[in-house]
C-alpha cells in the first residue's frame, strides 16, 4: 500500500524503520527496514537518533529521527509505517503529525494476509492478539481507513493528504516560512 501511495503522491516520501528482527524473504536493508543488531539499536536509543522505538514479539523497532527530519527539510511529506505504541511516541515528538489508522476489511482477511507473509502459526496468534487490542485504540487516531479496495484505500489517503496539506494553519506557517520566495506576513491580503 505504502508503494503504491508513493508512486501516486509525488511529496510522499517513506522514512524506513529501523528492526534488529531477521530480514523475510525478499526483504532488503534500507529499502524495506534498516536491519540493525541490538547493540547498534540501543546505542540509537541512548544517543536520542530515534523518534519512537519500541519491543515488538521479542524484536525492537524504531523510527531513525533524522530519516522524518531529513523528509521534512526537503519539503517532503514523511510517511511512517508504525504501531500504535510508535504513534504514540511519534505525535508527541511531532505535535503536527496526522495519524492515519488503517483497518483490514474483516477479521479473516487480517488473517489470511498474516497467513500469506509466512509467519509462523504462534507469531500469527500474538499478532492477531496484538491486532484486537491496537484496533481497539482507533478511535485516537484523527483517520481511519479501511484497506479492502486498494484503489480505494490510496484515493482515501491521498484524499486525506491532500486535505492536511489545505488545512490554513499549514498554508499559513509555510507562507510565513518562506516557501520560495513567496512570503507573507500578517496583515497582508493579495
Amino acid at each position: 500500500m505504502v508503494n503504491a501511495l508513493l508512486a501516486e503522491e509525488p511529496l510522499v516520501t517513506r522514512v524506513i524503520t529501523a528492526t534488529t528482527r531477521a530480514p523475510r524473504l525478499g526483504e532488503k536493508n534500507g529499502v524495506d527496514y534498516h536491519f540493525w543488531t541490538k547493540a547498534r539499536f540501543e546505542r540509537e536509543i541512548k544517543t536520542g537518533g530515534l523518534a519512537e522505538h519500541a519491543r515488538v514479539f521479542d524484536n525492537l523497532y524504531g523510527v531513525p529521527r533524522k530519516g522524518i527530519e531529513a523528509a521534512l527539510k526537503r519539503g517532503k511529506i514523511p510517511v511512517l509505517v508504525i504501531d500504535v505504541q510508535g504513534a504514540r511516541s511519534v505525535s508527541r515528538m511531532f505535535r503536527d503529525a496526522v495519524l492515519i489508522f488503517v483497518l483490514p476489511p474483516s477479521w479473516k482477511t487480517l488473517e489470511r494476509r498474516l497467513r500469506g507473509r509466512g509467519d509462523g502459526t504462534e507469531n500469527i496468534k500474538l499478532r492477531l492478539e496484538t491486532a484486537r487490542a491496537e484496533i481497539a485504540q482507533a478511535g485516537r487516531y484523527g483517520y481511519i481507513v479501511v484497506n479492502g479496495d486498494i484503489d480505494r484505500a490510496l484515493g482515501d489517503i491521498s484524499a486525506i493528504i491532500t486535505a492536511e496539506r489545505m488545512k490554513s494553519s499549514r498554508q499559513l506557517a509555510a507562507m510565513r516560512g518562506g516557501a520560495g520566495n513567496y512570503r507573507f506576513t500578517e496583515g497582508h491580503h493579495a
